[in-house]
């Protein structure tokens, strides 16, 4: 006779309300089971993990039974709401963004607290946490014992999460019913930084903190992550992020790579120095793609690997000597920042590896769009123009002195092409 496993099944409770989470087949989906107010409310929750299926059981629960407490779907407060993303969309947030996450709640729940009923947020409320803000009598928990004053920018940072919770809330249901029916910031206005800062490096810059990287980094590390910045375009996280395996230095593994991806083999012919496999999983917007490496690049992985001997799916920057773990971005930073000191270089305000992203862009506002942001890995062209290709003093001059010339004049005239300076 055969003999069936038995279907994995658990109760919690919570402020009275009793939550069922079960398995319809063994190993399958985790669902939850509610009844409330004389209606049973049933609902899968979308992954197999048993004990992160039983916290948000409970918080489910907990926010349900406050809000039996205070009246049928009553007020909702910012508690609650925080509560309820934590348990059930924060889960689903890379690490950083977890941890960002935190951080920003702590300032809203610090300045509005957690009894804050949300359908009384206006302009008014929001004007005065901005304010908070700006003057820094709210400041996040730096350690520094400063009232740190922070730009628009980052406000907005601040109140587009909360932004985004509600318009979560929008689409998430207890008992069939959504927890918001509008989003109270609707026509409210944010804060927006006029002035903003957005840093570039060059190429003197780059030669010499390259200068000082093996004094600061002997394993090699910090030159290579230099260079790839520098000649890739990709943002420093992803580049920590790569494992030997992702690095494709001959035709064959390229070409597999190409099938594996769905794209034509012959595109090996132009990637003549080989190519990298960004990972969708360390993307920032959770795309895959392969891209051709410069020359440049491919010599100083040539470099390092000579150095390091890492191969298969070992992490090519590693944390530490014979480590699994790749090295983490503020630890790059952290080396990039000490070989920009020893070259005697001042730190730009508000960047370190970015500003090396918006050269590689720069550098390439004459060639197609949407190359360029393929190559580094945009997938809004509008944002990479906007917030990565900078206006650079040679271009602006030759726009101004192009523009000031008659229509039947030619474009070789020289003295129109040499800057001028008058006294």
């Amino acid at each position: 006779m055969t003999r069936h496993r038995k279907v994995w099944s658990q109760t919690v409770e919570q402020a009275g309300i009793v939550v069922r989470v079960y398995e319809r087949t063994p190993g399958g989906m985790l669902y939850r089971d509610v009844h409330y107010n004389g209606r049973r409310d049933r609902k899968g929750m979308g992954h197999h993990d048993r004990p992160l299926a039983l916290s948000q059981a409970r918080s489910f629960a907990r926010a349900l039974g406050e809000q039996t407490h205070a009246g049928t779907m009553g007020p909702v407060t910012l508690g609650t709401l925080i509560q309820l993303y934590l348990a059930h969309r924060a889960p689903q947030l890379s690490a950083e963004r977890q941890e960002r996450t935190q951080i920003y709640l702590s300032l809203l729940r610090r300045h509005f607290g957690d009894d804050f009923a949300l359908v009384d947020l206006d302009q008014t409320r929001i004007d005065g946490y901005v304010a908070a803000r700006r003057t820094g009598t709210l400041r996040a928990a730096t350690g520094s014992g400063k009232r740190d004053r922070v730009r628009d920018g980052t406000i907005r940072q601040n109140l587009n999460l909360l932004a985004a919770m509600l318009r979560w809330a929008r689409g998430f249901r207890i008992n069939g019913r959504r927890l918001l029916l509008a989003s109270p910031l609707d026509g409210i206005k944010l804060p927006s930084e006029r002035n903003v800062r957005r840093p570039i490096a060059s190429e003197d810059r780059y030669r010499r903190t390259q200068a000082k990287a093996a004094a600061v980094d002997p394993t090699g590390r910090l030159a290579c992550l230099l260079a790839l910045a520098r000649y890739t375009g990709r943002r420093i996280n992803a580049i920590c992020q790569l494992r030997a395996a992702d690095v494709l230095l001959s035709g064959d593994a390229i070409e597999r790579a190409l099938a594996a991806t769905g794209r034509d083999v012959r595109e090996s012919a132009y990637m003549p120095h080989g190519a990298i496999l960004w990972q969708s999983v360390h993307d920032k917007l959770g795309y895959e793609e392969l891209t051709p490496l410069a020359a440049p690049a491919r010599a100083a992985l040539d470099a390092y690997l000579r150095q390091a001997a890492i191969v298969g799916d070992a992490p090519l920057f590693p944390s530490g000597r014979a480590s699994l773990l790749p090295i983490h971005k503020n630890m790059a930073s952290y080396y990039l920042l000490r070989a920009e000191r020893l070259a005697g270089l001042a730190k730009l305000d508000r960047g370190s590896w970015h500003p090396y992203r918006r050269l590689w862009a720069s550098e390439r506002k004459h060639l197609s769009d949407v190359d360029v942001a393929r190559a580094g890995g945009w997938r809004t062209i509008g944002v990479m123009r906007q917030s990565y290709q900078l206006a650079d003093a040679q271009t602006v001059l030759s726009v101004v002195e192009n523009a000031t010339k008659s229509p039947n004049e030619g474009t070789g005239d020289s003295q129109a092409a040499t800057p001028q300076r008058f006294s």
